[in-house]
């Protein structure tokens, strides 16, 4: 990449307009793991679970 900054009304070569359409080829990360871990209901869901039917309750009650 260039070190010097160009402003909007610079105009670009031709030189820098062939770099920057040049097709680059991705890579798949072959050797990243596909982690499937299924997450058991633990003691913070069932706390969520209790805040949010707690919550409800207040807003039926606030409601009527």
């Amino acid at each position: 990449m260039k070190s010097d900054i160009m402003g909007i009304g610079t105009p670009i070569n031709q030189e820098d307009m062939k770099e920057m359409s040049k097709e680059s080829k991705e890579t798949v990360a072959a050797d990243a793991k596909q982690v499937d871990v299924i997450r058991s209901f633990g003691a913070i869901d069932m706390w969520n679970r209790q805040k949010r039917q707690r919550t409800a309750l207040h807003m039926r009650r606030w409601l009527n």
